[in-house]
């Protein structure tokens, strides 16, 4: 893989990376897209047939016409849909490489963006269920420069949250959980502070995974208030249900 240089601004572009597996229904993520338009949309593989899936939904409304298509191919279902897109965009690797198709549609990603001098915001879509090394592959890639920056899966929606910043999390019901993980840089390390979790940052696991299937405190859930939360010194991923607004800042004082 290769290392990508962005300059110094304010122009970003939001990248959509489909990928084989399970994906949420496109239906359940519209309130995603209503905040994210897609820029620019990449097909690994099977992650072609979620592509077409949701550009038919959303016709007329967000444009996922894939404009570049990726992979080996071994799970896509009809090789003919292939035959619907230019050559040109249409990039075909040996089964047996270094790099799962995911993790070269995001490298893709990252190269794409500083072609066009533009600062990435990378949205994955599929990935889950099924084969469990590849499931793994995907959470190492958080470990990764190219990495996801959301990652909606079929139940939950995971947001990487880059050290020194604050995320705030609105629309939370009371039984809705929240889990905070760590990448898989290292199992210990940085600072986490939370405000309005039913469990907070004081008793999170200083080793491994800070905190599972938390919940809002009665509390912040009574007022309406939104939940933080800070990493310091290390990324976190956040995993929230769909419903979950999740707004993100520079941490102030550090």
């Amino acid at each position: 893989m290769a290392d990508y240089s962005f300059l110094p601004q304010e122009k970003s572009i939001h990248i959509v990376v489909f990928t084989g597996g399970a994906y949420p229904e496109p239906a359940v993520t519209a309130a995603y897209w209503q905040t994210h338009t897609p820029g620019y949309v990449i097909a690994a593989d099977s992650g072609l047939e979620a592509a077409e899936r949701y550009a038919r939904f959303y016709a007329g409304t967000a444009d996922f016409t894939p404009l570049r298509i990726l992979g080996d191919f071994d799970s896509l279902s009809d090789g003919t849909m292939l035959a619907r897109y230019p050559a040109g965009i249409v990039e075909r690797f040996p089964s047996d490489k270094d790099w799962t198709d995911t993790e070269l549609a995001l490298d893709r990603a990252y190269s794409t963006a500083a072609g066009k001098n533009c600062v990435p915001f990378v949205t994955l879509v599929g990935g889950d269920g099924g084969r469990l090394d590849h499931l793994l592959a995907l959470y190492d890639t958080f470990a990764s420069p190219h990495h996801a920056h959301a990652w909606l899966l079929s139940a939950q929606t995971l947001y990487y949250v880059a050290d020194a910043t604050t995320v705030e999390i609105s629309g939370l019901a009371e039984t809705d959980t929240v889990s905070v993980a760590r990448t898989g840089v290292s199992r210990t390390g940085g600072t986490l502070v939370s405000h309005g979790f039913k469990w907070e940052s004081g008793v999170f696991r200083r080793e491994g995974m800070p905190s599972i299937s938390n919940r809002i405190s009665d509390e912040y859930a009574a007022e309406g208030k939104p939940v933080t939360l800070s990493a310091d010194g290390m990324p976190v991923l956040l995993i929230v249900p769909y419903t979950a607004e999740v707004r993100f800042r520079r941490t102030e004082n550090r």
